[in-house]
């Protein structure tokens, strides 16, 4: 009796520990926050570093190039 015990549990343990459902979202949400966390850090805030703020100042010096030459129309 003992043994049928501690061979079903011993089965059930080995049957949980080869569970592979659940693994692949879990890769997949580790994958998304370091994609979201390297993004973060390359863009910048837009506020005094990263992509966002050269690409905001170039957009402003061509604006400001565009109001010139309409001004001066």
């Amino acid at each position: 009796m003992m043994t049928k015990g501690y061979i079903a549990a011993s089965l059930r343990i080995e049957s949980f520990l080869k569970d592979q459902r659940g693994i692949t979202a879990i890769e997949y949400a580790l994958i998304g926050v370091a994609v979201a966390s390297l993004l973060a850090v390359v863009l910048g805030n837009g506020s005094g570093s990263g992509f966002l703020f050269e690409l905001k100042k170039a957009f402003e010096k061509i604006a400001a190039s565009i109001n010139a030459v309409v001004a001066g129309s």
